[in-house]
């Protein structure tokens, strides 16, 4: 069996060892256009902190995207972690009714007002099709 090289796979060792120029080059190899998609394949984040992201070379942003919007309270909010991994203890992903969601549940019925029940979803996707499904219902149409 061969011995991993833990530079390899742990991003935290790596980037004590590697700049910028050595994870473009790495991309460069096993990502189309160097990325992930529609954003700058020269950036390459290493860690963020609040509303600050840093680069493999040192170089601090203001992270503007937040992560498309679900990062609300920052990168390495130490209450989010803290229950999320107390959540991790617990069990994640079990597909069926469980406590926690029930409870999520019941706290944005409460607070929205419009709000009679709750579906979660898993996708984009899937949530437009049943918000499209609930219009047709409530228009008739």
């Amino acid at each position: 069996m061969n011995q991993i090289d833990a530079h390899q796979h742990n991003p935290a060792s790596a980037a004590d060892a590697a700049g910028l120029a050595h994870w473009q080059a790495r991309a460069a190899e096993v990502l189309p256009a160097a990325g992930f998609g529609n954003f700058d394949p020269g950036v390459i984040l290493a860690r963020g902190q609040g509303s600050r992201v840093w680069d493999e070379d040192g170089n601090e942003f203001i992270d503007l995207l937040i992560g498309s919007g679900p990062m609300i309270l920052g990168h390495g909010n130490e209450e989010v972690a803290d229950a999320v991994a107390e959540q991790m203890r617990r069990g994640l992903t079990f597909f069926t009714n469980n406590s926690a969601g029930i409870a999520l549940a019941e706290q944005i019925v409460e607070d929205m007002a419009c709000a009679e029940q709750v579906r979660y979803v898993s996708t984009g996707g899937e949530a437009d099709m049943y918000a499209m499904r609930l219009a047709r219902a409530f228009t008739g149409r």
